[in-house]
């Protein structure tokens, strides 16, 4: 049987032998499932295949020879796209046996076939493997599969002068690189830690010490680097990696031992199973490292003060090697199975339990920035901060959601175990039960907004968790992986943290509005009967507008609110007047339904009136309502009374039904008054909050320039989402903070730049 191939342009014949050899090569890949028995029958094939042609073409050999397989392949393995390395030793001159090789390796060339070969006289390649660790390793693993005896003298040579040179060669083995982790995601199945050369180096390393060729590690139990149930441990490791690698080969259009998430997905192997492999090979390989160098592990297994003191020096393999020994589940109940636990997604690099590790370790580092460092050292105690980061992730053990309230409830369980007392145990919880919370928050939520940060001080509740949790945090982060914690999201992180241990405190003036704005809403609904309506719009009211007002106004203006609802009337509205902060000003509150314009239709109002805007607040209040705030004086000699309320509503009742034309009114006004302010005009935008964009104006203040300002807004199809207005001496700083038709944050530059252009013309 002959298979036509075409070659270099050119038709050749394949050998029956090697026509066969594809044959069931194709039939592996299709038919059998991927397993280290089939890399066996691989590499079996791949012997009958080549002892056929040389048996072929023996005869126009110059000289005496032997077939040689090294590496992976010489240890009996073969996978479906990896190299055939092959040594062919010859009594002669090399040269001299080109055209043998020819004959014997050209037709699994023509076959699509790798084959990696060198063609060396005996003391070549003994130099050879002195020199070049690589050769020898690779050679160390060998066996003859054809020829004279030869061969298997030079492979029992080369493993007894390694022996000779034990001493040196078993620190050279070890000082190998080994990239990444065996708790990455997307670990690296060949050179990786826990990959496949930690088995192969086992390998090498049973070869050096008994000075014979190696196929695997089971040598090791004699020389007591591993026991027998390590070696069966090993075993059964390099066989998950076999199977692992087989089926990487077949999924990829080029040789690979990536493991990505995508991949991971696809493959028909038990990629859990395979994480623990890894750990097993990786831990393995440490062992018996150690006791070759007469460095025996630890055996005694560590208790808390050891655990906290590993994570205080940053000692993440120490943590590591307890975890996958077992030593930490007196403490820790459970955590071996977290350690080789996958649960992708969110950034994560690393499984659960060394991610916790690894954010335990960098919990306990003094950081470096200024706000990070002044709260590690607020710290006095590390040691719930680091217990919360040990377990944090620990209610993912379910891939149910809502893991950190899961984790919440075993953390005082963790706490005690590790020798902290109640309070600290309650304190761990609430940090592991909140661990998401800054980092959402600042990723997905306005903390310029102060209703954000009042509505997350709130959750959070107790002023001392704020520096553990911010430490926590940014561990956590860090630990994810690179890029997670990014410049942009620590300055965010950190300003929240700043904002709600200001929230927290007691200080009621600005800071204080939360512990404020609570005990405002307890107090108003305590003056409403229970069953009242009154008290699902209180419990709805902002928090910002709770903060800044009494539990009078609020209950007045809940109840006003609830009377507007019920009217059903669109253009109704109701106004309050009570007296300002000093002398001379007045506050009017203005509740309506919200709809687009209203805070310039009742700013433009009020200009109208011959009152002159203080401050002004706006309010999304409960249920569409809107609760606008202002504070007044009079914009003339005049003293205000009950003929300027009166037209107030009059104007509001009339602007309210578009019956007004505010911006003709306020024009023919500012005829009769000179300009109150000077100096240049200034419009920023900032587009880095993610749930609105911000508008800053800053000019001279006139007659109904917040009217002005705020229909340029929403003439540009905008929504005023909340607002800040003041002016003084002259001048106004007004932040507008503005979504568009969808509820989201306008981000187009053209677009923004217009409606900068459009409140800059108003202004002037």
């Amino acid at each position: 049987m002959t298979e036509r191939t075409t070659t270099g342009g050119g038709v050749r014949e394949l050998p029956e032998a090697v026509a066969r050899y594809v044959s069931a090569r194709e039939t592996l890949f299709a038919s059998a499932a991927p397993s280290a028995a089939i890399a066996e029958e691989l590499a079996r094939l791949t012997d009958d295949a080549l002892r056929s042609l040389a048996e072929d073409v023996a005869a126009e050999a110059p000289g005496p020879w032997s077939l040689v397989a090294l590496g992976g392949y010489g240890a009996g393995r073969l996978l479906p796209a990896s190299d055939i390395d092959l040594l062919l030793l010859v009594h002669g001159k090399p040269t001299a046996f080109k055209p043998f090789v020819e004959r014997l390796l050209y037709p699994l060339w023509d076959a699509g076939l790798t084959v990696g070969h060198q063609v060396r006289v005996r003391k070549d390649h003994l130099r050879q493997c002195r020199d070049d660790i690589d050769t020898l390793t690779a050679t160390l693993r060998g066996r003859v599969i054809a020829g004279d005896g030869s061969g298997d003298k030079l492979l029992a040579d080369v493993a007894a002068d390694a022996r000779k040179r034990a001493r040196k060669l078993v620190p050279a083995l070890a000082a190998r690189e080994r990239p990444g982790s065996p708790y990455l995601l997307e670990p690296d199945l060949k050179e990786g830690a826990g990959g496949q050369r930690d088995a192969d180096e086992l390998a090498w390393l049973a070869a050096v010490l008994t000075g014979v060729p190696q196929r695997d590690a089971r040598a090791l139990v004699g020389l007591g680097l591993l026991t027998a149930e390590e070696a069966a441990c090993l075993a059964r490791g390099a066989d998950a990696l076999a199977a692992a690698r087989w089926a990487l080969h077949l999924a990829t259009p080029r040789a690979t031992a990536h493991l990505t998430l995508d991949l991971a997905d696809e493959l028909p192997v038990d990629v859990q199973a395979l994480q623990g492999s890894l750990a097993d090979v990786h831990n393995l390989l440490l062992a018996a490292r150690a006791r070759a160098g007469s460095r025996p592990l630890p055996a005694t297994p560590p208790d808390a003060p050891a655990v906290f003191g590993a994570a205080e020096r940053g000692d993440l393999d120490a943590l590591e090697r307890w975890s996958w020994q077992g030593d930490l589940e007196p403490l820790l109940p459970g955590f071996r199975e977290l350690l080789t636990l996958r649960r992708p997604g969110l950034a994560h690099r690393f499984t659960v339990g060394d991610h916790c590790l690894r954010a335990a370790c960098l919990a306990a580092q003094h950081p470096k920035d200024g706000l990070g460092a002044d709260l590690f050292a607020s710290m006095q105690d590390l040691r719930p901060l680091i217990a919360a980061a040990l377990v944090h992730d620990a209610g993912k053990r379910s891939i149910e959601p809502e893991h950190a309230a899961r984790g919440a409830e075993q953390a005082p369980g963790y706490a005690r175990a590790l020798g902290l007392d109640q309070p600290q145990a309650e304190a761990v919880a609430a940090l592991v039960r909140h661990h998401l919370l800054l980092a959402e928050t600042a990723a997905t939520a306005d903390i310029e907004d102060e209703e954000v940060v009042l509505a997350t001080a709130a959750r959070l509740g107790d002023r001392s968790l704020v520096a553990p949790l911010y430490l926590l945090t940014v561990a956590d982060s860090r630990a994810t992986g690179e890029g997670t914690w990014s410049a942009w999201h620590a300055a965010l992180v950190g300003d929240l943290a700043a904002r709600l241990d200001a929230a927290l405190s007691t200080d009621v003036e600005g800071a204080g509005l939360l512990a404020h704005a609570e005990a405002t809403r307890e107090a108003a609904i305590a003056q409403v009967p229970p069953a009242s309506p009154l008290v699902a719009v209180l419990q709805r009211m902002p928090t910002r507008y709770l903060g800044r007002h009494s539990a009078e106004d609020a209950r007045r203006h809940a109840d006003l609110a609830l009377k507007l609802l019920d009217s059903g009337a669109r253009d109704a509205f109701e106004l309050l007047v009570s007296p300002g902060p000093v002398e001379a000003t007045w506050r009017l509150t203005v509740i309506a339904l919200d709809r687009t314009g209203l805070f310039a239709d009742v700013a433009g109002v009020l200009a109208l009136s011959g009152l002159d805007i203080l401050s002004a607040e706006a309010y999304a209040g409960p249920r569409g309502v809107a609760l606008d705030v202002f504070t007044v004086r009079s914009a003339t000699l005049a003293t205000p009374g009950t003929s300027t309320w009166t037209a107030v509503e009059r104007y509001l009742r009339s602007a309210l039904g578009a019956g007004l034309d505010l911006r003709t009114r306020l024009t023919e006004r500012r005829r009769h008054y000179a300009e109150r302010g000077a100096g240049p005009i200034r419009v920023d935008v900032d587009i880095t909050t993610p749930y609105t964009t911000a508008i800053g104006v800053a000019g001279p203040d006139r007659i109904g320039l917040l009217h002005d300002v705020a229909r340029a807004i929403t003439e540009s199809g905008l929504d005023i989402r909340w607002a800040n207005a003041f002016g003084q001496d002259g001048r106004v700083r007004d932040t507008f903070h503005v979504t568009d038709d969808e509820g989201r944050p306008p981000r187009d530059p053209g677009e923004l730049g217009h409606v900068a252009m459009r409140i800059r013309e108003r202004m002037e």
